[in-house]
């Protein structure tokens, strides 16, 4: 069975929100390794910070 791709892109839409964020390279490539080390995503990390600073607020 084929994917339907313009189905599972207004699918996305409707789930995430993109965020995209130009940020210091030293600092990037850090944040990057670090998570690479731990085996984590960027946006499992966004995710998990948001949540924290939203319920502190």
């Amino acid at each position: 069975m084929a994917r339907n791709i313009k189905k599972e892109k207004e699918w996305a839409k409707t789930k995430y929100t993109r965020i995209l964020a130009d940020v210091d390279k030293q600092l990037g490539d850090e944040l990057k390794a670090k998570l690479k080390i731990e085996g984590r995503s960027i946006a499992s990390w966004i995710t998990d910070n948001a949540k924290k600073y939203l319920k502190k607020n």
